[in-house]
């Protein structure tokens, strides 16, 4: 007699075709994480959604089934085209949680990345960097702090909007919460993302600052090819974000414009009190980086009649910034299946 694979790829794989509660026919498997497998699924009325479930072994504990579950309510809190829909949750009849969600077309910011050969342009990692920064104010304003911003939980979808996903770690800082925070010495998130604060386990001192951090840690690996903390292992990545202050985006890549070195390396300071103090002022300093971008491409623009350069399958950054003169243009900056981002508009004088 056969014994069942508990490899969680084969477990998900066997979803694939199975009707749920009567109601949502799996059709795919999208995608695997270390806690749940995403599907592609069609409703008994047509609709297709995305379906998020629990891997079998993770699902068995309940502090984790809440808190995988709280990511429904906690996403569907803002009202704001980068938060994705959660559209309902559920129990399969095995006992599996899983949520109904909206079915995105692109790629995450990790899988273009990847098809890049770990680096982007500099404008699409400010484009990239301003939805993100405004989709964090939005939940910041209403006091949820996210903690797992990385490349993984960033989707750019086809229409060039940027989707944060992942709000399962998600924390509500409300002063009226007067209930314990979360243990100290707990450490959730990702260790090549995690501000200081995070890594040592001060939950209660992780806020929006935490998040800036994160996004400038971003910032710093799609820019560089290389995380901020480099060690080979996450417990050793881990140990670096405890105690060690992030290295100058300058002198791990001399190559960038000065005004974007300033931008991420603000937002990646051992002190939060050091770091932009929101996002929404992180995200100006993003479009006046843009500005001042644009003006140094129309420095260098070459000389009417010059030579035209041996096309290597990029686009050249005066192109780039002309077409961010026009906001509905988008961008393919590489000519192949990458999800194109459309650039923000440049700041108001």
């Amino acid at each position: 007699m056969a014994v069942p694979s508990t490899d969680p790829r084969v477990q998900a794989e066997k979803r694939v075709g199975q009707t749920l509660n009567n109601k949502w026919t799996i059709d795919r498997l999208i995608d695997m994480g270390g806690m749940a497998a995403v599907y592609a699924a069609t409703h008994r009325n047509g609709k297709k959604v995305a379906i998020k479930m629990l891997h079998p072994f993770i699902a068995a504990h309940e502090d984790v089934r809440e808190r995988f579950l709280r990511e429904g309510y906690v996403a569907n809190q803002v009202d704001h085209p980068g938060a994705v829909s959660v559209l309902d949750d559920d129990t399969t009849a095995d006992g599996a949680p899983f949520l109904v969600m909206e079915l995105l077309e692109g790629d995450s910011l990790e899988g273009w990345m990847n098809s890049n050969g770990g680096v982007l342009p500099v404008p699409d990692v400010l484009a990239i960097a301003d939805q993100v920064l405004d989709v964090l104010s939005a939940f910041h304003a209403r006091n949820v702090i996210h903690r797992d911003i990385k490349p993984g939980n960033l989707f750019i979808t086809k229409s060039g909007v940027v989707k944060v996903l992942d709000f399962g770690l998600a924390r509500l800082r409300d002063p009226k919460f007067t209930a314990a925070p979360t243990a100290s010495g707990i450490v959730l998130g990702t260790a090549s993302y995690m501000p200081p604060e995070q890594a040592q386990g001060k939950s209660d001192q992780v806020d929006w600052r935490s998040d800036i951090f994160a996004v400038g840690a971003v910032m710093f690996r799609v820019l560089t090819g290389r995380a901020v903390h480099d060690a080979k292992g996450a417990t050793e990545r881990l140990f670096q974000a405890m105690k060690e202050r992030a290295p100058s985006l300058g002198i791990v890549a001399p190559h960038l414009p000065t005004w974007v070195v300033g931008v991420v390396d603000k937002a990646l300071a051992f002190d939060k009190k050091e770091r932009w103090a929101t996002a929404d002022e992180m995200r100006k300093a993003v479009r006046e980086t843009f500005a001042q971008l644009k003006v140094e491409a129309e420095r260098v623009r070459p000389l009417p009649g010059a030579p035209a350069p041996v096309h290597d399958g990029s686009v050249e950054v005066s192109q780039i910034f002309g077409a961010m003169l026009e906001p509905s243009i988008v961008v393919d900056v590489s000519f192949s299946d990458v999800v194109p981002v459309e650039p923000p508009p440049l700041p108001k004088k």
